[in-house]
């Protein structure tokens, strides 16, 4: 099936604006202090060695009810940073929440308790079998005002070696994930007792794309272009994936490289090492510095995004290899 088909089948709705938002009455009244600060075991990770146990099933339902319309041109392409007007020094945090076919990653929970306590807004990059892994900490993070949720592909799939339909499925899996996650949470006993309007602050969708290995084509870009999701990047890479990186290393590569408008990649998905220990390392230190932490979308709507015709870590063609190397990226081994 063409994705412009998977586009078109749904309902007509209108898609709401990229604005950041969330209800603080639905987080506390559906769940208690201690579900919401979760546990060290929030992160563990399973690798799925027994074939039986992967679930390569899709979502429930493969469509999302609220498409986007296609988005503006000044909004296509990779978007790297944001130019912000002069004296806005707000920077953007965002976490990748990654998840394959062939394993269970986690959450971490240290690093979000951490977002919550000091109050610093952030956005979580969820793949879309990662939500369906962990349906109460989806539920959680769009419900809170602080947090932002953006699609990271339903299992982690290399957007740039995928065929069209391939890379369809990732992208509108994972918003039809989300929806389903959505209409749990409206349909929960805590829910219907709190006004409409406590719900409807919960954006319908979620509102932007990141790429997995951070590649992608021209191909990929007209896809999510047409599905209304801004192709995010970033220009501020933590390098929390890799094992020997300690929070120090973390800290200084923010501090170092930090500008008005950036775009920090990092990882909340277990898988990021060092990174909750970090926040407290460079935190403080951007607030005193005179910068504060605003979602993706705020910083979208703030300012003038810089944007590229191609995707790339930290210069263009250092991610070349991965094809080779990962070929469709969803699963363990990868296929090469």
């Amino acid at each position: 099936m063409l994705f412009a088909a998977m586009i078109t089948a749904a309902p007509a709705l209108a898609s709401p604006p990229h604005t950041s938002v969330g209800s603080q009455a639905i987080l506390e009244h559906c769940w208690s202090s201690a579900q919401l600060r979760g546990t060290a075991r929030d992160q563990i990770l399973l690798e799925l060695e027994d074939a039986a146990l992967f679930n390569r099933a899709p979502p429930a339902r493969t469509r999302p009810l609220v498409p986007a319309q296609p988005l503006p041109a000044e909004l296509r392409g990779s978007i790297r940073s944001v130019a912000l007007p002069p004296g806005d020094k707000r920077i953007a945090l965002t976490f990748d929440l990654c998840e394959m076919a062939s394993d269970v990653t986690g959450y971490d929970a240290e690093l979000v308790n951490y977002l919550r306590r000091h109050r610093v807004r952030a956005t979580f990059y969820a793949g879309g079998k990662w939500m369906r892994s962990h349906p109460e900490k989806t539920k959680q993070l769009m419900a809170d005002p602080l947090f932002e949720l953006g699609n990271h592909a339903w299992t982690h799939g290399n957007l740039r070696y995928l065929a069209t339909d391939e890379a369809a499925e990732q992208i509108l899996w994972t918003q039809a994930q989300y929806e389903l996650l959505r209409e749990e949470l409206a349909a929960s006993a805590c829910v219907r007792r709190l006004p409409a309007a406590e719900l409807t602050a919960i954006p319908h969708r979620l509102l932007s794309f990141r790429f997995p290995f951070g590649t992608c084509n021209d191909s990929a870009l007209r896809q999510l272009a047409q599905a209304g999701l801004p192709a995010v990047q970033w220009d501020i890479v933590t390098g929390d994936p890799t094992r020997r990186t300690s929070a120090k290393d973390i800290a200084r590569r923010i501090l170092n490289n930090a500008r008005p408008g950036s775009i920090v990649i990092a990882h909340a998905n277990g898988r990021g090492w060092s990174t909750a220990e970090s926040l407290d390392l460079f935190v403080p230190r951007l607030r005193q510095a005179g910068y504060a932490f605003a979602t993706v979308s705020e910083l979208i709507t703030a300012g003038r995004p810089h944007i590229v015709n191609q995707c790339f870590w930290s210069r263009p063609g250092d991610n070349d290899y991965v094809d080779g190397r990962y070929g469709k990226g969803t699963e363990k081994p990868w296929p090469r």
